[in-house]
């Protein structure tokens, strides 16, 4: 295969920002098509990025004979029927996470895709964010030690939040999405396997609710996580979406047998803590569609797909990191 048709459902702010913009201008791949049932975000993706066609529905876009790939980025309850109706047309499929709404839904497209034989790659950008991946690079290097905890702690502003999903969106209706908790935690889930290359065996988990009036009635949410993983390491998971936009942050720490602790903040720096006064800092910070890794991973995907390669990642990724998520954001799987 000498390049890869992409076409990409959904131009909101993931699927413009992430998706339509780097698939524009990747190596070895070409923007065939989008598909977006709303006409002014269609129009506007359509003029900025030029694609060979612009759908209003993802089935015309499925069937474009120029689209080798479809791109799933459409809110949680309809990945499965968009991965499923691309799957059933031969096309290989790059998935937004969570991979399904249900954990049946992710094994149904499991089973389609290992039958079809084509490639599903769940959207695991945490793999890909450049301070995570040199906190992978420095766990391998000699006198840090084994892994003996990781801490990660993600706030997110509920004003961001009911920005991107106002009330009545989708998101906040926790039996046919997941709800916030669920959607937003699987990224990091899936980080701590990719770390370490270990299982999470064990998981005690508390979720909590709260109806923001001030934002037309969307949920707070606040989550807190304990885990034992394969390898004997503790870890610890906090979530907020119930913040204040100046307390928003993410952080991950990681203690090494060694003493030494590295500590990634946001998406921008990497610290490593040793012996006083021992301090080494990174500031690996990027922009656009490369500062949560969609442009590196999507790159990733290309390169793959062109070279006759699978993918490290697989969809049994996705649904691991899913099973979790779901435990923790305590919703009922059905």
């Amino acid at each position: 295969m000498e390049r890869i048709g992409v076409g990409v459902v959904g131009c909101g702010f993931v699927g413009l920002g992430a998706h339509v913009s780097s698939f524009r201008k990747i190596e070895g791949s070409e923007l065939v098509a989008i598909a977006d049932p709303d006409e002014p975000r269609r129009t506007k993706a359509a003029n900025k990025y030029q694609p060979k066609a612009a759908y209003a529905d993802y089935a015309e876009l499925v069937r474009d004979p120029g689209v080798n790939v479809v791109v799933v980025s459409l809110p949680t309850p309809l990945h499965g029927p968009v991965a499923m109706a691309a799957i059933e047309a031969g096309k290989h499929v790059l998935c937004e996470m969570p991979l399904a709404a249900t954990l049946e839904e992710a094994d149904q497209i499991i089973a389609a895709a290992k039958k079809q034989g084509v490639i599903v790659m769940p959207s695991l950008t945490f793999r890909f964010t450049p301070n995570y991946v040199r906190a992978k690079q420095l766990l391998a290097e000699p006198g840090f030690g084994a892994a003996t905890a990781l801490i990660y702690r993600e706030f997110i502003s509920a004003a961001d939040l009911a920005m991107q999903w106002p009330s009545g969106s989708w998101m906040w209706n926790l039996q046919t999405s997941g709800g916030p908790l669920f959607t937003l935690s699987v990224w990091s889930i899936d980080m701590f396997r990719w770390l370490l290359e270990a299982e999470i065996e064990e998981v005690q988990g508390a979720a909590k609710y709260t109806v923001l009036d001030q934002y037309g009635g969307t949920l707070g949410y606040d989550g807190s996580v304990t885990m034992k993983l394969s390898t004997g390491t503790v870890g610890s998971l906090q979530y907020s979406g119930t913040v204040t936009p100046a307390a928003s942050s993410s952080s991950l720490e990681i203690v090494g047998s060694s003493g030494q602790v590295l500590k990634a903040k946001d998406n921008e720096t990497l610290t490593v803590y040793g012996e006083q006064p021992r301090v080494a800092e990174w500031y690996l910070k990027e922009g656009g569609a490369r500062q949560w890794g969609h442009y590196q991973q999507n790159e990733y995907f290309t390169q793959c797909l062109l070279e006759g390669r699978t993918p490290s990642i697989t969809p049994e990724d996705g649904r691991k990191a899913m099973e979790v998520a779901l435990k923790i954001a305590q919703i009922p799987t059905g």
